[in-house]
C-alpha cells in the first residue's frame, strides 16, 4: 500500500508523528504541506493520504485549512487525519471532516496523539515536563493501532469531540490570543537576538525579517511558535508574558528538518 503524508509542524510534535507512523506503515512518502502549497495542483496517486496537524485552538491552523481548501485528491484515495495536541484536542478533526465534504470528498478517519504542549502565550500550558517522556512513549505505542486501521481502510468517526461546547471554546480562546492578547502584534526580540536569522529561515508564513538594525514581524503570523521555541537564544518573546519561560521543541526533530519543511 502506498502512502502519502502531507504535514505541517511548528515544533516538531507532528513531524515526529508522521515519520513513527510513515515507518510503521512503509511505503509512504512524507511531503511539507507548506511546499506543496507553493506548488498547488493535485495530490500524487497514493492508496491512502494523510493530513498531518498539530490542533490550535481547538482547530486546524489556519495554514493547514488553506493547504486543504486549495489542493485535489484523487477520489478513490483512503484519506486520513492526524492531529497532535497537549490535551484537549477538540473538535480539530471534525472541521478537517467539514471542509473535505464540501469539497466532495471523505475523510474515512482522523486520529488524535497526545504531545508535549507548546502553548506559552498568553497562558502558560507548558506545566507538564516531567510527563514528556511519558507522552512520547504512550504515542509510540499507539502508532501501530493507527497503522493498522489505515492499512485496513477503516471508515471512523473523527476522534475529539464536536459538541457546541467545544467549538465555542476554540472561538474564545482563539479570540483571546489573537484580539484580546493579539499575540502577533507583541512578537519582538530582545538584546540577546545575534541575528542568525533562524526564526526568518524556519516561519513557514514568511512572515519575519532579520536586518542589521533588527527584527521585524509582519501581520500574517500562524501563531505555531516555532520562532519562539526554535530560536537558539530564547531571544524571541511575547511581550512580557514569556519572559523566564521555557522553550520546547521535539528532541527528534531539527531546524533542518524545519527548513526542509519550509523549502530553504
Amino acid at each position: 500500500m502506498t502512502t502519502i503524508i502531507y504535514y505541517f509542524t511548528g515544533t516538531g510534535n507532528t513531524l515526529a508523528a508522521a515519520r513513527m507512523l510513515a515507518e510503521e506503515l512503509g511505503d509512504t512518502k512524507l511531503i511539507p504541506l507548506r511546499r506543496a502549497m507553493y506548488y498547488g495542483g493535485s495530490a500524487p496517486e497514493a492508496d491512502a493520504v494523510g493530513i498531518a496537524f498539530p490542533v490550535h485552538f481547538l482547530d486546524m491552523p489556519a495554514i493547514v485549512r488553506q493547504f486543504v481548501f486549495n489542493i485535489l485528491f484523487n477520489e478513490e484515495s483512503y484519506i486520513f487525519g492526524l492531529a497532535t495536541c497537549g490535551e484537549p484536542h477538540g473538535g480539530a478533526l471534525f472541521r478537517l471532516q467539514e471542509l473535505l465534504d464540501e469539497k466532495g470528498y471523505k475523510l474515512s478517519a482522523g486520529f488524535t496523539l497526545v504531545m508535549p504542549e507548546n502553548f506559552i502565550g498568553p497562558v502558560n500550558l507548558m506545566n507538564d515536563v516531567s510527563r514528556r517522556e511519558e507522552k512520547f512513549a504512550a504515542a509510540s505505542a499507539r502508532i501501530p493501532a493507527i497503522a493498522s486501521a489505515i492499512r485496513e481502510r477503516r471508515v471512523a468517526v473523527p476522534e475529539g469531540s464536536n459538541s457546541g461546547l467545544w467549538q465555542l471554546g476554540g472561538r474564545l480562546s482563539r479570540h483571546l490570543a489573537t484580539v484580546v492578547y493579539d499575540t502577533p502584534s507583541h512578537l519582538h526580540a530582545t538584546a540577546a537576538c545575534n541575528q542568525c536569522r533562524t526564526c526568518e529561515r524556519i516561519c513557514p508564513t514568511r512572515n519575519i525579517t532579520v536586518k542589521k538594525d533588527g527584527v521585524t514581524f509582519g501581520d500574517d503570523c500562524t501563531q505555531c511558535y516555532a520562532c519562539i521555541h526554535w530560536c537558539p537564544n530564547g531571544a524571541i518573546e511575547i511581550g512580557g508574558r514569556t519572559k523566564g519561560k521555557a522553550r520546547y521543541h521535539h528532541p527528534d526533530v531539527t531546524v533542518r528538518d524545519m527548513l526542509d519543511q519550509r523549502g530553504e
